[in-house]
């Protein structure tokens, strides 16, 4: 693959590029300002909606395209494009002043798994003690299950096609956690360390192409390539050194968007980094597997 800079907009932290093929137009957030934008590649148009705090997924919902389902630091919402109103559908943490959401998604089945940190991860005044959880969201939204307790940040939760096994990637101990899953019931059992994420540098974001092929981002310049058995393929280069999250869209599945941060750059390593902060776009040679939707 070979990535192009296609959203030059130089945010603190991209995340979560995400195709909905009904309206052909992607989705993504600036995780910090809590902004949720909204870009149509066919006349290149920008849209975007404000939440008012930092978010950690925007997922198109099933039965109305105008309507996102947001996770942000105090929960998860509808978000009503129309009008730009949120209405809470749960908040597992109920209020938690010292946490807050970070990634999430939502499996074949309609559950949606949401992840929180402590709101300090990140700053030189976190320690390893401050701890969140990843919690189960039935499809009922009312039914809310802790399913990990003590951890510091889980990013995107993915699943294999036939949806055997969910994955979880465990950032801040750089390993990728593989937990049995049954799709009628969820997690059948606790997670295992699968792989040994460390050599390559800080994982992030995790993409699944439809050979069941993993595409893990890290924030060393690079996005590393695991078959379905989790052997390695290859390594993929990347424009700029921290690489946050993939998400395969258009209409054969084969572009390949992925989002960029400039967290914490200094002036010189961001004039080595052109575009830190934006989209960048490839080519797949194998399509890629759409996301579920709320």
């Amino acid at each position: 693959m070979q990535f192009e800079l296609l959203l030059d907009y130089g945010v603190e932290l991209a995340e979560t590029p995400i195709w909905d093929p009904r309206i052909g137009k992607w989705y993504w957030t600036d995780l910090f300002k809590g902004t949720v934008y909204r870009y149509t590649p066919e006349n290149e148009e920008s849209e975007k909606w404000e939440t008012g705090g930092r978010i950690g997924a925007a997922i198109p919902c099933k039965d109305n395209t105008n309507t996102l389902l947001c996770v942000t630091e105090n929960g998860a919402h509808y978000l009503d494009l129309t009008t730009g109103k949120l209405t809470l559908i749960v908040d597992p943490e109920n209020g938690n002043p010292l946490n807050q959401y970070n990634d999430s998604r939502v499996d074949a089945a309609g559950r949606l798994f949401m992840s929180s940190v402590a709101r300090l991860y990140g700053t030189e005044a976190y320690t390893p003690d401050m701890l969140g959880a990843l919690y189960m969201v039935d499809a009922d939204r009312k039914t809310v299950s802790c399913i990990v307790e003590g951890i510091q940040q889980y990013n995107t939760i993915a699943w294999n096609t036939q949806s055997t096994r969910m994955y979880a990637v465990d950032t801040y101990n750089q390993k990728l956690l593989s937990f049995p899953y049954d799709l009628s019931k969820g997690p059948v059992g606790g997670s295992e360390i699968v792989l040994d994420l460390a050599p390559y540098g800080t994982p992030d974001g995790l993409s699944f192409d439809i050979e069941d092929n993993l595409y893990i981002c890290h924030w060393s310049g690079k996005i590393t390539v695991w078959s379905s058995e989790l052997s390695f393929v290859r390594e993929i280069p990347f424009p700029v050194e921290y690489v946050c999250c993939g998400g395969f869209g258009g209409a054969d599945m084969c572009h390949f968007i992925v989002a960029s941060s400039k967290y914490c750059y200094t002036d010189e390593q961001l004039a080595r980094n052109k575009g830190a902060g934006g989209l960048f776009i490839a080519r797949s040679d194998i399509p890629g597997r759409p996301d579920y939707f709320y």
